[in-house]
């Protein structure tokens, strides 16, 4: 199959995955804006009174900062990953954004996609960013929220380095498949996998 052609599916597929990560996201994005937007009513209107204390207001002030380093960390990352980005890539840090994206808006608690940090020294892989996005969002979405919306449950991913190669494992106590439909553009991008009963090992090549 041509290199142009691999590059096309590869984009077209990910662009798919993407709406449909940004579609549940938008839910997150809303809900912090509107905690943000409370708290901050809330420490204005006790703030007008001249006899308020600090600490009543000081909980709230609390409360806007989560919910806005909540809303900075998904933006951070829906930024990055809606742009295009200078290869070699990092698989870790691509790796890393991806995690937070498929998080956002998990109904269940432990619906959710956490990273181990591990030193593995120099991530970069040869192949093309789109693919290293769609090898990473395609099985994560499915293995934290079905097609149907939902949730199934918690997953943890691992960094690690192989001689020539970046692995990342998807641990989920459970089968986490390769989408079908990104499976054969994947494996002419150089993506390589290997499945078990509970977990996805992908091998990216080093750079």
């Amino acid at each position: 199959m041509p290199a142009s052609v691999v590059a096309a599916d590869a984009g077209a597929l990910w662009l798919a995955a993407l709406q449909r990560a940004l579609g549940r996201a938008a839910h997150d994005v809303k809900d912090a804006l509107n905690g943000v937007s409370v708290n901050l009513e809330v420490i204005r209107s006790r703030a007008a009174r001249a006899e308020a204390p600090a600490s009543a207001v000081a909980p709230f002030a609390d409360g806007a900062v989560q919910q806005l380093d909540r809303l900075t960390a998904l933006l951070d990352a829906v930024l990055a990953l809606g742009r295009s980005e200078r290869e070699p890539v990092d698989v870790g840090i691509t790796l890393r954004r991806v995690a937070t994206l498929c998080s956002a808006s998990n109904a269940a608690a432990d619906a959710r996609v956490t990273v181990r940090d591990a030193a593995v020294g120099d991530a970069r892989t040869r192949v093309p960013s789109d693919a290293v996005r769609l090898a990473l969002v395609a099985p994560l979405l499915e293995a934290v929220v079905g097609r149907q919306g939902e949730p199934r449950g918690h997953v943890d991913c691992e960094l690690a380095s192989e001689a020539d190669a970046i692995v990342v494992r998807l641990h989920a106590g459970r089968p986490v498949p390769m989408p079908m439909d990104v499976a054969e553009p994947l494996r002419a991008a150089g993506v390589t996998w290997s499945e078990s009963a509970d977990e996805l090992s992908l091998l990216f090549p080093r750079a």
